[in-house]
């Protein structure tokens, strides 16, 4: 396996030349919603006293932080997992060539689902509470505020639960991501909380069929059956009033706007009265519902998945999950701008791999999308 490719810190030393030679394989997986994994896997030798030196010298200790950079092939370097290590798993066979060590690490979430707690959060937004939580690990956070808050005289706002699955549930109920991320500019891992970066500069170009094809294969999946919008109502037990979810979504259309409509309208030329789910105990205040209901709309309208492999020699560089890019060389109605959920990095045998998961809540194209770029025109 080429050094080149891959470079990994234990404790923020880089494993020496010997050590990095015994890794057969790498994967990370990184999503917009679960916390990011590795595995890596190092061959195992046993030395005449029957001592196997990546075990018996306790090279890998629980809790250990490890950081793993990849270089794609006429790429830059880039941080793709910065965690802890979760697991080792030795797998021994009577031919010592196929005895090996896999080494488990996670991202952050690990530290915050290590511990149960009961807390309150008094007059605390969703968001000031992911805030005060990140603060217990000296995370720094990148946060956009949420619509409700949690008057203590009124609906306080309880965890009794792990930092990890509390922060989660808080995240799906707004419809935002929740994840930690290496930020190269502060050089450290920033825990973030914001609605999908549907606006943020596209990725690379990802291309079939075309000239500069960068995909081996993709797979998409146009979702014909509902529901395409969440309603909910519950009652504010002060006001003694009735609150309501409109069941109206926040995020823009990927493209032309309207497929919601076009499904529904399909449906109910079928016998079907209204395309829609009802939310499941909604927080009974009027801010709380509507961002509920609006967050599981949006996750109802994204009908159109991707699913693919990517060549990152030539894509020149390394998708990234957690961000947009666009698609082209498979019409019209299906090329466009898709949000990147997430991406599984595989390296093995010197062979450098991505898969990916992506979907959009529009067909077609907005007009304004800016087909044509390549790595090298993208800023790293």
């Amino acid at each position: 396996m080429p050094t080149s490719q891959i470079r990994i810190t234990l404790d923020g030393t880089a494993i020496d030349a010997a050590l990095l030679g015994r890794l057969d394989r790498l994967e990370v997986r990184e999503s917009d919603s679960d916390p990011t994994l590795a595995a890596l896997r190092f061959q195992l030798s046993q030395d005449p006293t029957g001592r196997f030196s990546l075990l018996d010298e306790e090279l890998f200790a629980p809790g250990q932080a490890i950081a793993v950079d990849v270089v794609a092939p006429g790429g830059l370097p880039q941080r793709l997992f910065d965690g802890y290590t979760s697991h080792l798993r030795p797998h021994f066979e009577p031919i010592e060539s196929n005895c090996y060590l896999e080494l488990l690490a996670m991202d952050a979430a690990m530290l915050l689902d290590a511990e149960e707690r009961v807390a309150s959060y008094p007059d605390a937004l969703d968001s000031d509470a992911f805030e005060e939580i990140l603060g217990r690990y000296d995370i720094p956070a990148v946060v956009e505020p949420t619509d409700a808050r949690h008057k203590q005289d009124r609906q306080l706002l309880m965890q009794r639960e792990t930092d990890w699955q509390f922060v989660r549930r808080l995240a799906r109920r707004n419809g935002y991501n929740c994840f930690f991320e290496h930020d190269d500019d502060r050089d450290q891992v920033v825990a973030h909380f914001a609605p999908p970066a549907f606006d943020a500069d596209p990725q690379a170009d990802l291309t079939i069929l075309q000239g500069d094809a960068n995909l081996a294969w993709i797979d998409l999946q146009w979702i014909t059956a509902g529901p395409v919008r969440h309603l909910g109502a519950a009652i504010d037990p002060i006001a003694k009033r009735l609150v309501r979810a409109s069941g109206e979504g926040r995020l823009p259309a990927l493209g032309e706007a309207g497929l919601e409509a076009r499904l529904e309208e399909g449906l109910q030329s079928v016998g079907v009265e209204q395309a829609s789910a009802l939310l499941a105990d909604p927080m009974p205040l009027d801010a709380a519902v509507e961002a509920q209901g609006a967050a599981a709309t949006d996750r109802d309208r994204m009908a159109i998945e991707a699913r693919g492999e990517l060549d990152p020699a030539l894509y020149r560089a390394l998708l990234r999950a957690r961000r947009p890019a666009l698609l082209k060389g498979v019409g019209e109605r299906l090329s466009g701008v898709y949000f990147i959920r997430s991406v599984r990095t595989t390296v093995e045998q010197g062979e450098l791999k991505q898969t990916f998961l992506a979907y959009r809540n529009a067909i077609g194209q907005a007009g304004d999308e800016a087909f044509g770029q390549s790595a090298e025109e993208v800023p790293a």
